[in-house]
């Protein structure tokens, strides 16, 4: 482990003991008890984990991976189903080497309940095992004296401090604090948030030198150390001791803040100080501020009592970098303090371009409807209209995003799902429309309607303003936001093409643009997407760069997620891709939202600045779902996206700018050629969807299911396979017929949110299975009960030769194969069978004919992957049994008198033909 690694796991070791009160105040409201052990004490170790508070008969999971460092990324996540011993649920895991970092946290299966640590989401158990490296110290002084110890142990033993005052470091006597010789001790409090031991001591006096060991009751050992601990990190030896002396001033530094996050060669720059004064008088001080080995003076600064901000004015003419400043506090010749201020950013733009940021934001919602039009959530009117407070008025994700790209001088691109689209035009087509009773209802949350229905209006002639000035550019999507890459996989091309037209049309309708660029749902991508995209008029997508560049190959150019690339297939198509910055991305996602403004936006302006300085003239991509941060983070999202824009919006211009992805595009030439990019999305594989979990393969195979009999059904009436459905909006989500109406619920069971929710790892509420399975049931239920039209009204078998009477029952004329065996030979005849009529057909050359069935002409290559077997003839869709028991009344048919008079006939028509034929045959007539 190098230092650098080690200071930064010290520094976490200190923070969390600065939380450990707050983290045991926390424990009291949280039901649940956890215990664990580690065993055996030395060497590789298995880990037993143990919690109470679960009733008993639940299905409880320990979820659990390898990290780097306490609450760092995990790796090589599992989960181990928990065993009831009568009190708790246990589970053993391992073994694993020393030194490695364990995580975990608890997944109820039974009520779909996470139990992470304190009951806080996103904090983890953490233990070191049996870590080679124990001992490993930081402590620090506080103002009034005291000395919080925190250390890396053997968890879960029992350690105790040992320590005592000293007239220096090294081998000198201990005393305790009434001055007698000896030692004291303290237990110390292990900290499962980030697997460490810590403990506060103190307050001493000024000076004052204290020393100390630590003891492992549990393994009887002693821990020594022999390196002094101001400066941080120590080498432990088996003799000697830790020692630290306790150097404090009453006057304490406590910030810093700089007028500007990023300054520019020659400009002139501010730094604001706040001090605290505990003297309870001014006191006289002299500054010296050290930057790039330039010292700045300032002398005869007065610091009042309490808190005291000073305010520091130098100008930046040092080279472009990343500074350190260090300030250094006298009085009377005294250092009473001295400080690392936070790191000043200097740029040189002479002679660079600026650096272009392309910000994409990804609006999806699924289909919340159910095929009889019932409304099963009301999520998109939430999202819409009724996510926060904003100025007093209720306001949604989307509309917030609007009304700040009004207000602010900022460039972005935007896609906006079809699904989610159609939805909007739903409501304000429908005006009102019936909610599920199992769901709560929009009155049910206190939701107004007509409030909503203005605001849905609103937000898309405000974006439709934004895009024709150029500030916003929109995409489009697939209109069910499918997982392309398993779609194609899966053979089913075809409903890729067709969703990515419907996308493009509904994306035009919405807001007046033929969108050129596409998001890529869950930036799922593999190379037959190129053929696809150029076949739709898609020129460009958004990608991930971690997940693709790194495996691909380089026809030409040097590629890195900074620029435009070209993907090209074997076939010569492509692509333009912008790859996102992966980082920069997921910190949108998961960290600038969540914090305070004035943090997030220094933290954006300076990683723009990082980037800058190696990399002027880049193309910077961050993309990531447009409405998640918002909606997870209602507090603190809307002024975090407020501060977001209005710190691009002043900073940008002379070192960066905001470009849409097209603006991007044309204004930088492509940096690479690339080809065979792997299968992979924003997970860095497509498991989130297809991980062999038996809810999503249930849900794939009731897809492919659905999608057989709708293909054969449709290839057998003559229609085109993946029809560009219309849609009208007041009869969401059906169609102008009834099979529009099923191929747009197939494309609804294609969507991606439907195996994201169910099961591992995103464990999502059942209702999203639950949906993908009433569409794909409701296909086969449908194309099954039309099948049952078809009838077998009579037949005639007699020697070679079969008359069949066929009645189809349906408005549709049907295009089938007709195969008729005795079952070792076989006939078989392309029949058409009207709409609401009785064919009679004969066949002949069979002897004793004992089966009939209807056969849909599908191929292969029509159906993609398949659950039904089909044979030559194509889909079996109707069977007929032909034998005596098995003759169907000709009553049955439907149709009135004439037709019954007609069919009659023309039975007795075609047994006499075959009577004749039979006799000739015979010799009986000539």
């Amino acid at each position: 482990m190098t230092i650098k690694i080690i200071y930064t796991i010290f520094l976490l070791l200190i923070v969390a003991a600065l939380l450990a009160t707050p983290i045991t105040h926390a424990q009291s409201s949280c039901p649940y008890v956890v215990s664990f052990n580690v065993t055996p004490t030395s060497g590789p170790a298995y880990i037993t984990v143990a919690i109470t508070g679960l009733p008993e008969g639940h299905e409880v999971y320990l979820h659990w991976g390898i990290e780097p460092y306490p609450q760092g990324s995990w790796s090589s996540v599992t989960d181990t189903l928990m065993t009831w011993n009568g009190t708790s649920y246990v589970v053993t895991i391992g073994p694993f080497q020393p030194g490695t970092w364990v995580a975990w946290v608890f997944h109820d299966a039974t009520t779909n309940t996470w139990i992470n640590y304190q009951c806080v989401p996103f904090w983890n158990w953490n233990v070191d095992v049996n870590p080679p490296n124990q001992g490993y110290t930081w402590a620090y002084v506080y103002p009034n004296g005291s000395i919080l110890i925190t250390m890396l142990g053997r968890a879960p033993d029992n350690i105790l401090l040992w320590y005592g005052l000293t007239s220096g470091p090294g081998n000198v006597p201990w005393h305790t604090t009434s001055g007698t010789s000896g030692a004291m001790n303290t237990a110390m409090t292990f900290n499962p948030l980030w697997g460490n031991y810590s403990v506060m001591i103190g307050p001493f006096q000024p000076g004052q030198w204290i020393q100390w060991v630590y003891w492992d009751t549990t393994t009887n050992t002693w821990l020594h150390c022999s390196a002094n601990l101001i400066s941080g990190v120590v080498t432990c030896t088996p003799n000697g001791n830790f020692a630290i002396q306790d150097v404090y001033s009453p006057l304490v530094f406590i910030n810093a803040t700089y007028s500007d996050y990023v300054y520019l060669v020659g400009q002139n720059a501010t730094i604001y100080v706040l001090f605290e004064n505990e003297f309870g008088e001014p006191i006289t001080v002299n500054m010296t501020l050290t930057v790039n080995n330039e010292e700045f003076n300032y002398y005869d600064a007065t610091i009042m009592p309490g808190y005291y901000t000073v305010a520091l004015n130098f100008t930046v003419n040092m080279p472009q970098g990343i500074y350190t400043p260090m300030l250094t506090v006298y009085s009377l010749g005294t250092v009473l303090t001295q400080a690392s201020l936070p790191s000043l950013y200097v740029l040189n733009t002479t002679g660079k371009p600026p650096l272009s940021l392309v910000i994409v934001w990804n609006m999806h919602q699924p289909l919340y409807i159910e095929p009889n039009g019932t409304w099963e959530q009301a999520w998109v009117l939430l999202h819409t209209c009724h996510d926060f407070l904003w100025n007093g008025t209720w306001v949604g994700a989307y509309e917030l995003q609007a009304l700040l790209l009004s207000e602010y001088n900022v460039s972005v691109t935007i896609d906006f799902t079809p699904v989610l689209l159609y939805q909007w035009e739903t409501m304000l087509t429908e005006g009102s429309f019936p909610y599920s009773p199992v769901w709560p209802s929009p009155s049910t949350l206190n939701v107004n309607m007509t409030q909503c229905l203005e605001t849905i209006n609103y937000t898309i002639s405000l974006y439709r303003e934004l895009a024709q000035e150029g500030k916003v550019e929109i995409l489009t999507v697939p209109f069910y936001h499918p997982l392309q890459a398993i779609i194609y996989d899966n053979g089913w091309q075809s409903d890729l093409l067709a969703q990515i037209l419907m996308g493009e049309e509904m994306t035009e309708e919405v807001f007046g643009v033929k969108a050129t660029g596409a998001w890529t749902p869950e930036m799922a991508f593999n190379m037959g997407l190129v053929h696809l995209y150029n076949e739709t008029g898609i020129e460009f997508t958004i990608l991930d760069a971690q997940a693709f560049l790194p495996y691909t190959t380089v026809v030409s150019g040097t590629p890195s997620p900074y620029g435009p690339i070209i993907v090209e297939d074997s076939t010569g198509k492509q692509v333009i891709v912008l790859f996102r910055n992966t980082v920069l991305s997921n910190t949108f996602s998961f960290a600038y939202f969540s914090q305070p403004p004035q943090l997030t936006a220094r933290e954006l302006i300076h990683y723009l600045a990082r980037i800058y300085m190696q990399n002027p003239g880049a193309v910077v991509v961050v993309a990531l779902d447009g409405e998640n941060p918002l909606i997870f983070n209602p507090t603190t999202g809307p002024v975090d996206l407020q501060a977001i824009y209005q710190v691009l919006s002043e900073y940008q211009g002379t070192w960066f700018i905001t470009q849409t992805a097209s603006e991007a595009i044309a204004t930088h030439k492509p940096i690479a050629v690339l080809t065979n990019l792997p299968e992979s999305s924003w997970a860095l594989n497509l498991n989130n969807w297809n991980n062999g979990y038996s809810g999503k393969v249930e849900i794939w195979r009731s897809v492919a299911m659905a999608r057989e009999y709708l293909v054969a059904f449709t290839k057998a009436v003559g229609m085109p396979i993946s029809p560009l459905v219309p849609l009208p909006f007041n009869v969401t989500p059906n169609s102008t017929n009834p099979i529009y109406t099923l191929w747009n619920y197939l494309y609804i069971a294609e969507g991606s949110d439907w195996t994201w929710q169910t099961g591992p790892p995103n464990y999502g509420p059942g209702w999203f299975q639950e949906q993908a399975l009433t569409y794909t049931n409701t296909i086969i239920n449908t194309v099954e009960n039309w099948l049952s039209e078809i009838k077998l009204v009579n037949y005639v078998v007699e020697d070679d030769a079969v008359v069949l009477q066929i009645y189809n029952g349906l408005n549709y004329t049907l295009y089938v194969t007709l195969v008729v065996s005795n079952g070792t030979y076989t006939i078989t005849k392309p029949i058409v069978l009207m709409p609401n009529h009785t064919t009679t057909i004969p066949i002949i050359g069979i002897e004793n004919a004992t089966i009939a069935q209807l056969y849909s002409p599908v191929t292969e290559y029509e159906l993609g992957d398949y659950p039904i077997p089909i044979n030559q003839y194509g889909f079996p869709l109707v069977t007929f049994t032909l034998s005596p028991g098995n003759l169907q009344a000709i009553s049955a048919v439907q149709g009135g008198s004439n037709e019954l008079i007609t069919s009659l006939i023309a039975i007795l028509l075609s047994a006499s033909v075959i009577m004749i034929i039979i006799l000739i045959q015979r010799g009986i007539l000539k």
